[in-house]
């Protein structure tokens, strides 16, 4: 087995790395395909113009040869495997082209088999809860966002409101056009869970969140224009979400729990 991942490793470290050479200094066949299809012809001019290509061999330059020496090789491989999984689609779905399709699959397969001769040095990176340096699983701040079935005290309420509201404020201002606006629409899961995890701390039923998420969600459906709810009742709903939603959110800041412990992973009924 040994032998094996050895063999692996030095094809396709070796594959990476004069590919990547071959683009910037070898010229020994041309470095970027020209493609046969529309959509690949198209893709690939734009991955050249933005040089979003150089980038790509530059990656596949110096973490080949990382693969090739035995340094770093599964953040290597980690590296490698987007772009392995973006040649084998322009290869096989977008340009049409057997030999193309056939290399760029054995690439992928490589790059993919390598990575699970090494999975011992992804175990952690597997984990199904993330948890950050010093935190358990009972003190995992973002199980305030993940699970309703909690509760949060007004301390963790409140740190966990504060990251919620950064986020907001980057995706309305910093991200523009329909990626923000539909990010912002996410969003509105992970705040319910918090609120619910608040009421249930303070003795009150999450059901009490229906008002402000069904709120939200018109406000949101108006806003990417899925709905309309006629003049009046679009002027309204907008700011009656925000006002709801402001109010909820001042009282689980002020609310007081019905017990000062921590409670982070404590379950109790909706």
């Amino acid at each position: 087995m040994k032998q094996l991942v050895l063999i692996g490793r030095v094809v396709f470290g070796a594959w990476m790395l004069v590919n990547g050479a071959n683009h910037f200094f070898l010229s020994l066949w041309p470095a970027v395909p020209a493609g046969h299809e529309p959509l690949a012809e198209q893709l690939m001019s734009a991955l050249v113009h933005s040089r979003l290509m150089d980038v790509a061999m530059t990656i596949q330059l110096v973490a080949g040869a990382l693969v090739l020496t035995g340094f770093f090789v599964p953040v290597a491989l980690c590296v490698l495997m987007p772009i392995s999984t973006c040649a084998l689609y322009w290869s096989a779905i977008l340009d049409h082209q057997p030999l193309g399709a056939a290399l760029a699959l054995i690439a992928f397969a490589l790059n993919g088999l390598l990575m699970l001769a090494y999975i011992d040095y992804y175990k952690g990176a597997l984990q199904r809860h993330a948890l950050a340096f010093g935190e358990t699983g009972r003190t995992s701040f973002d199980s305030l966002f993940t699970s309703a079935a909690g509760r949060a005290s007004r301390s963790q309420f409140l740190a966990a409101l504060i990251t919620l509201v950064a986020v907001m404020v980057f995706y309305a201002y910093l991200v523009v056009g329909r990626s923000g606006q539909w990010s912002l629409l996410v969003l509105v899961i992970p705040a319910i869970v918090l609120h619910a995890r608040r009421l249930h701390d303070m003795g009150h039923s999450a059901w009490l969140l229906f008002v402000p998420g069904a709120l939200a969600v018109a406000a949101f459906a108006l806003w990417l224009g899925l709905l309309s709810f006629g003049a009046q009742l679009n002027a309204i709903v907008p700011p009656a979400a925000l006002l709801v939603s402001a109010a909820f959110a001042l009282w689980g800041c002020v609310g007081k729990g019905q017990s000062a412990a921590n409670r982070f992973g404590a379950p109790v009924a909706a």
